[in-house]
């Protein structure tokens, strides 16, 4: 391994990005960049020095592959930033490759990943197995999306050192009070390195969006579709920032509980699959929007991840009010939660164990952090049996009217 390549793996784990789930602002950048280009697919790439790791591919794929195979890995080391291979089987460097060989890649252009540390971590690629000609207007457009790429990894190593932070500092309520003071300027601070990186995400989204040419109809949902996971990933870490510093304010608003649940189904669309999602005519409510979109997000995303082990997989989302309490229940037909786990599953840092055993992803933050925001909603959030054998997860809230 050479100076470049250990410098560049060590880039990689700093930022801890090999072995967390990958945001869905990132998967609709793929596509985007699939449909600008012209191109059959497109590729986020990360380049170690034996392998190439696909964080993502247009069709929301993952894989690892063999450097040596890589088109990326030989480009992740040149000078230059861009990259446009016109025909991979005319071109010296890649013509005795698999992918060229096979035909699976003829056509091929890139952009070089570039950290604010300046060390190139790998490529956002598109190709083609025809004969594709990617002009300037492709390429520029590659650099702008390559470089929002790069600040929401960077924003979402910087959220993962709060949650860690926070996950740290709620271990004791002595400890708790005592970091009061740091917690407030540690959040400060995370709210300026995040929402920097997020802005830039969003001009750079804003201003491809503007210079889509008017043949490339299919990339207009794609650019909106990226724009509103990005504004909603951005309120949502200033929402968790600010609800942080310990006695913050929520911002209380009446609620319309359909429309929130809209949007979080439509970021958490490539979750969905091929599981039956039902939603009831949901109540009023009144609570922070930010935060309570952040507990519908983690629910239906554990319902989708559980439920997806069985054939037919179905999620339901309903409520009531009584006059007292708004009562919200997202209810599945997955494998459920034992009794024994079912307080334990809301503390910090603890993880079912059938998670723990089926290997599912997480790390146990999010229903503590739901269990949180709920509290200081003054309300309550549990776990029971659902009627059709799996979990409901219920949500009571003061109700508007009580």
């Amino acid at each position: 391994m050479n100076a470049l390549d250990a410098m560049r793996e060590a880039e990689i784990r700093a930022l801890d990005l090999l072995d967390r789930p990958v945001p869905d602002v990132l998967r609709r950048i793929t596509r985007a960049a699939a449909v600008l280009a012209g191109a059959r697919s497109a590729e986020i790439n990360l380049i170690t020095s034996t392998s190439q790791h696909t964080l993502v591919d247009a069709e929301g794929s993952s894989a690892t592959i063999a450097a040596g195979d890589s088109f990326c890995a030989k480009l992740v080391r040149e000078e230059e930033r861009s990259h446009v291979v016109p025909d991979a089987r005319l071109d010296p460097r890649f013509r005795d490759s698999p992918p060229a060989r096979s035909g699976h890649v003829r056509s091929y252009a890139a952009n070089q990943l570039v950290t604010s540390n300046g060390v190139a971590i790998g490529t956002l690629c598109v190709f083609d197995s025809r004969l594709t000609e990617f002009d300037a207007t492709t390429t520029e457009s590659l650099a702008e999306l390559a470089a929002a790429v790069v600040d929401v990894l960077e924003a979402q190593a910087v959220q993962q050192e709060m949650q860690a932070s926070l996950s740290e500092m709620s271990s004791g309520h002595r400890e708790l009070r005592r970091s009061n003071e740091h917690l407030a300027s540690f959040a400060g601070q995370v709210a300026h390195d995040v929402q920097g990186p997020l802005t830039a995400v969003l001009m750079s989204l804003q201003m491809l969006a503007e210079d889509v040419p008017a043949d490339t109809p299919d990339a207009r949902p794609l650019l909106d579709s990226a724009l509103s996971g990005a504004q909603r990933m951005r309120a949502t870490i200033a929402g968790l920032m600010d609800f942080a510093v310990v006695g913050g304010t929520l911002r209380s608003s009446p609620l319309d509980l359909d429309a929130l649940v809209r949007d979080v189904l439509s970021d958490l669309a490539p979750q969905v699959g091929r599981a039956k999602v039902v939603v009831d005519g949901l109540p009023s409510a009144c609570g922070d929007p930010v935060q309570i979109s952040a507990v519908l997000q983690n629910v239906l995303a554990n319902a989708l991840k559980y439920a997806g082990s069985v054939d037919r997989p179905e999620i339901r989302v309903a409520g009531s009010d009584d006059g007292e309490r708004t009562a919200i229940t997202v209810s599945d037909n997955g494998p459920g939660v034992p009794v024994a786990e079912r307080e334990a599953i809301f503390a910090l840092g603890v993880r079912g164990g059938r998670a723990t055993h089926d290997g599912a992803d997480g790390l146990g933050i999010g229903l503590a952090t739901c269990r949180r925001i709920v509290q200081a909603h003054g309300g309550v959030i549990g776990v029971r049996d659902s009627a059709t054998g799996g979990a409901e997860f219920w949500v009571e809230l003061p109700s508007p009217t009580g």
